[in-house]
């Protein structure tokens, strides 16, 4: 697993690519961690899941984990380009609610700068 990093409007955009699994969600935590603590405002966080083959639980919870902090700093996180398979497992897990989607980076943008 690789993750990329950037920011673009004030809006952190995390790209991870490859399989999210095993201790690869360990090492998102991580390179999420290290960038949420250089944030001094109201966070706000956009991850671009397009280049993720598959997800297991355990990023999931790397997901899910990384926006309460975000929430309980004031910030918003959001999700764009989600495949069918990360799709079902944030559906049977019932957390599409937790995270806003868009359909594309753009869009994301401009709602969490909104």
């Amino acid at each position: 697993m690789a993750v990329s990093i950037s920011e673009r409007d004030g809006v952190l955009i995390v790209k991870p690519k490859g399989r999210l699994i095993g201790p690869a969600g360990g090492e998102l935590r991580h390179a999420l961690n290290e960038q949420l603590e250089q944030i001094s405002g109201t966070p706000k966080v956009l991850f671009d899941l397009g280049a993720v083959t598959r997800m297991d639980s355990s990023a999931l919870g790397t997901l899910v984990a990384t926006q309460v902090t975000i929430a309980r700093k004031g910030g918003r996180s959001a999700i764009v380009n989600i495949s069918s398979g990360v799709r079902n497992l944030l559906i049977m897990g019932r957390l599409m609610s937790v995270f806003e989607h868009y359909e594309n980076e753009d869009e994301a943008i401009a709602g969490l700068t909104s």
